[in-house]
């Protein structure tokens, strides 16, 4: 008995060691300008507040700030959150949560982007599966991307407290597999889909439009994500180069009306940047699903002419569980000067089958692969490089960069 006493705490103490030496969760965001700030959560069994202690890496000395705690939906758990503002731009910084002292890094964006390209993950629906999720987060860091885009349908809880299990198995998948080797957790950028809202879609009849209504039909997406926040819709300005548009596509938020009219009013303050990204969760322009369908054709009658107002050349969509790039786009019809329409979403989830893509106008390239999107941004240049969970290219776009 004392042998086999020894045996399991020589296997079991490691891991019980190792197990309490990090948080259960962590996510790191951004509310304001990614150049200077960080929003950061982790999760833990402990209501009450904990501090944060972070330093510029190669300094000694720690700073600590208290975080803001509030209930992980439907479970024992509590997010705890601290926003980071006044930071250095392009800097690496470390972090402690909490009792633990494991270190992390992150780093702010940079401030100039003609001298340092910024890489960012894009896609959508994310797990269906637990290790289909982990297969393309694996490709992903090992690209090395500043940050992620997820544009919805994160873990197919349906907020459901049924579903709770979902959305641990969905933090501790990027745990697992979004944090480097130097221990840099990249920062996440998430959009709401279908799936984050019970009964999948706004309605007059459920939804009254306030904040109260959202967090009843949409409880883990308002609660474990910072941005967008309120009222599911928002823009990140990375410094005067890219504005990253977050978009509510009939899920808590009609497409048309305030929404619409908000995104009008943002994009004409930004007529100076560089790069102006949208990211949102159907289609206009869908690889799979009906291009009739009234979400898409409201799409494109409300948001589609203001893209195109202020020159946006690329837009991201999912949903339809597939990859496609269209020809650029303008008023409805190919055009060089137009749109090019990305996704489908196919980030972790079991892919459809496409359009046929010589007899859909709009198609330029349509495939059933998981896989993510690379977007390299360097001074007034936008390159795709399309990458499945094989880590095989399956599109780029455009092959070479042009002056």
């Amino acid at each position: 008995m004392k042998f086999a006493t020894l045996i399991l705490i020589i296997f079991i103490v490691p891991w019980q060691v190792f197990s309490q030496n990090e948080p259960l969760g962590v996510l790191l965001t951004w509310t304001e300008d990614p150049t200077t700030t960080i929003s950061i959560d982790w999760h833990t069994e402990d209501a009450l507040p904990e501090l944060l202690s972070y330093r510029k890496k190669g300094d000694r000395r720690w700073i600590t700030e208290s975080s803001k705690t509030h209930p992980f939906p439907f479970s024992e758990r509590f997010v705890h959150r601290v926003a980071l503002n006044n930071l250095s731009q392009g800097t690496t910084y470390e972090i402690r949560f909490g009792k633990y002292d494991k270190v992390y890094q992150f780093k702010t964006m940079p401030r100039d982007i003609s001298k340092e390209p910024v890489k960012i993950a894009i896609g959508g629906d994310t797990m269906h599966e637990k290790d289909m999720l982990e297969r393309t987060n694996r490709q992903v860091a090992s690209h090395d991307p500043h940050f992620i885009v997820m544009g919805g349908d994160l873990a197919y809880e349906n907020g459901s407290a049924r579903q709770v299990g979902r959305m641990f198995d969905w933090f501790d998948a990027c745990k697992n597999t979004l944090i480097t080797d130097e221990n840099r957790i990249i920062p996440i950028v998430a959009g709401i889909g279908n799936h984050e809202v019970s009964g999948g879609y706004y309605s007059p009849r459920r939804f009254s439009g306030n904040d109260t209504d959202r967090e009843k039909f949409a409880p883990y997406f308002y609660s474990l994500f910072a941005f967008p926040g309120h009222p599911g819709y928002n823009v990140l300005d990375f410094g005067n180069y890219l504005s990253l548009f977050i978009l509510d596509t009939e899920h808590t938020n009609p497409v048309a009306g305030r929404q619409t009219e908000w995104l009008a009013a943002e994009l004409d303050k930004r007529s100076d940047f560089i790069h102006i990204i949208p990211v949102y969760h159907i289609p206009a322009y869908p690889s799979v699903r009906d291009f009739n369908s009234s979400r898409s054709e409201a799409i494109r009658k409300n948001w589609l002419p203001l893209f195109e107002k202020h020159r946006v050349k690329l837009a991201f969509e999912n949903h339809d569980h597939a990859y496609k790039r269209t020809f650029p786009i303008r008023q409805n019809r190919v055009d060089e000067n137009g749109i090019v329409f990305v996704g489908d979403g196919a980030w972790g989830v079991n892919v459809r089958n496409v359009h046929p893509v010589p007899a859909t106008w709009y198609l330029t390239k349509a495939a059933e692969d998981r896989h993510f999107i690379l977007l390299t941004l360097q001074g007034k240049h936008q390159q795709l490089t399309v990458i499945n969970e094989k880590g095989q290219i399956i599109d780029s776009y455009p092959e070479q960069l042009k002056e």
